[in-house]
Parts: structure tokens; C-alpha cells; sequence
């Protein structure tokens, strides 16, 4: 139509984001949790109840001298998929140890089956007809009762089970007959009768030895001479979490290692750190870590089989009366 032609304007679409399908899972599971009847269930309990009037034998007796419960969003968070495939130390919480990936798949799926197989197919002490198990005699017999072949969960606290297993070398006499025969979340058993890690066969009894010695070698400067005391199998429903506690001395050793076997991808926090800890990850506390702050497991998506190993001392330098 006559006169000048106006400039032609280039409009550059904006690149499309994509999300990496591991973001785009846990999005969709968030949203879908959420009509997970079990999940809510567990969700609302846990934050309507407190922890402590069920593990009140993992809580120091006086809380006068630890530190407030760190909120969630206040932590400094500590990105341990950068560590995958070695154990490290975090650089300002000492005694606090990340060894991610530290099962392998073969070896998660091995101690998964050897747990079935030891419970009997996941049954329940009081539930279905399974009796619960007696508690040991006050004080128990010098004579110790026979070591049992299989051992079914017991319930301790609101959907969270656990399982006791004496360590490979067998436990400690003073210690089951002393601290171990009040220990409320296996019961006030006998330890002396709970199955021995020694006697647990096939690649998940293998897989659940090389674990116990792991810290030794792994995490040498927290672990190195420290003995294995026990071992607690622990199942923790999907919403469920375990609050904020520091482990009772005398029955929780004096350094303790996780390693979770299935149902990974949620949070843990010990004093001021967090961190996300998937399956096959192992995390461990001594020193300022294990006494100094408490710690806790959130709650996640799926439900969660973890293995837990606590250690004796380390002479002069952590002393510690077990095992004799």
C-alpha cells in the first residue's frame, strides 16, 4: 500500500524445560500418595502423637542438656549424592558418616528374602494367632536359653516393627543378661535366645556379615576396634516416621550404623543436617553425632526395611563396660 515496510520482529520460542523423569516420579507420587489410605493414615498419627511415649528407652531420661529439635527448614543440607560410591565424614557434624550405595541391588534383594524367610513370611508377634514372645527371667539364668532359628516382628510404636539378631560372634553374656533384658523394643527378651547373625545362611546371612564389618574398614577413624553388639531389622510403613531421640547409652552402644535395604528415598536428620538416603545407602553416628544431638527419620513414600548395627567402645579412648 505504499510507505515503508515495517521491520519484521523475530519472535525465539522460549525452550520448553524438561524435567528428568526421576523429578517428574516423585511428583507424581506426591500427588498420588495422598489417596494412599495407608500413607494418610500414618501421616496423621505420627504428627498427631508423640514418638517419645513409645521409644522412651531411646531418650535420655534428662533433655536439659541437648539442643531444641532443629526444624526441617532450618537445616543445613548436605548433597550426598555427589559421595556415591564411597563412605565420607560431614566436614562440621563430626562422627555423622554417608556411605551411599554402599549395598548393591543383588545384595539388598538377598537380605530382603533372608528377612522373609526369617520371619516366617512377615508374621507379627500378637497378631494372626502368633503368640508374643516371653520376656527373659528377672534376673535371667546364668544358663542361656537356645539360640532360635527364626524370630517374627514385633510391633513397637505406630507402624514400625522390628526384629532382633544376635552379631555373628554371638552376644555378649553380660550385656543380654544385663542392659539387653530391658530392652522394651525387642520385648525384654532373652538376647541369648534371639537368632544369631552367625547362623543366618544363604547370600542374605553373607550379605548381613560383610555389613557388620563394613564400618571397620569403610569409616576406619569412627569404627576401627569398636565390637558389634546386635542387630535390629526395623520396618517403617510408608507415612510413618521415627521422631526426634538420642539413643539410651547403655543399650544402644556406643555408635550405631543403618543401612537401608528397601523402600529408600526419605529424609534423615541428625542435629542440624539433613540428607536424602535411598535404598542401598548406609549411614552411621559416633562420636558428637551419636551423643551430642538428636536425630530422626521422616517419612516417605514407600515402605522402608532397614538394618541397624550398634558397636561397643574403643578402649581408653570410648570406653564402654560390653562386651567383657
Amino acid at each position: 500500500v505504499g510507505g515503508r515496510r515495517p521491520d519484521l520482529l523475530f519472535v525465539v520460542p522460549r525452550p520448553r524445560r524438561i524435567v528428568p523423569w526421576t523429578a517428574a516420579l516423585r511428583r507424581m507420587q506426591r500427588v498420588t500418595r495422598w489417596v494412599d489410605p495407608t500413607y494418610l493414615r500414618n501421616r496423621l498419627v505420627c504428627i498427631s502423637l508423640s514418638q517419645s511415649s513409645f521409644i522412651g528407652e531411646e531418650f535420655q531420661t534428662d533433655p536439659s542438656g541437648l539442643p531444641p529439635v532443629f526444624p526441617r527448614d532450618q537445616c543445613e543440607r548436605w548433597d550426598v549424592d555427589a559421595l556415591r560410591g564411597a563412605a565420607a565424614q560431614h566436614p562440621h557434624q563430626r562422627g555423622l558418616w554417608i556411605f551411599p550405595g554402599a549395598l548393591s541391588p543383588d545384595a539388598c534383594a538377598d537380605i530382603t528374602s533372608a528377612v522373609e524367610r526369617l520371619t516366617g513370611g512377615h508374621r507379627v508377634q500378637g497378631e494372626q494367632g502368633v503368640p508374643v514372645r516371653a520376656a527373659a527371667e528377672k534376673p535371667p539364668p546364668a544358663a542361656p536359653p537356645a539360640e532360635e532359628a527364626a524370630w517374627e516382628w514385633l510391633s513397637y510404636g505406630h507402624a514400625r516393627w522390628m526384629v532382633p539378631l544376635q552379631p555373628a560372634g554371638g552376644v555378649c553374656d553380660a550385656f543380654a543378661r544385663g542392659p539387653l533384658s530391658e530392652l522394651h523394643s525387642h520385648g525384654c527378651t532373652d538376647a541369648r535366645s534371639w537368632p544369631s547373625l552367625g547362623s543366618l545362611g544363604c547370600g542374605g546371612g553373607e550379605a548381613l556379615r560383610a555389613l557388620e564389618g563394613l564400618p571397620a574398614s569403610a569409616m576406619a577413624d569412627g569404627f576401627r576396634g569398636r565390637p558389634p553388639l546386635f542387630l535390629q531389622l526395623q520396618r517403617l510403613q510408608r507415612g510413618a516416621s521415627i521422631g526426634a531421640h538420642v539413643d539410651q547409652h547403655q543399650q544402644g552402644g556406643r555408635a550405631i550404623m543403618t543401612a537401608v535395604v528397601s523402600g529408600g528415598g526419605s529424609d534423615v536428620r541428625v542435629g542440624g543436617v539433613s540428607f536424602r538416603v535411598a535404598t542401598g545407602d548406609v549411614y552411621a553416628l559416633e562420636g558428637a553425632a551419636r551423643d551430642s544431638v538428636d536425630h530422626e527419620v521422616y517419612h516417605g513414600d514407600e515402605d522402608r526395611l532397614s538394618v541397624t548395627i550398634r558397636y561397643g567402645g574403643r578402649g581408653d579412648e570410648d570406653p564402654y563396660p560390653y562386651p567383657r
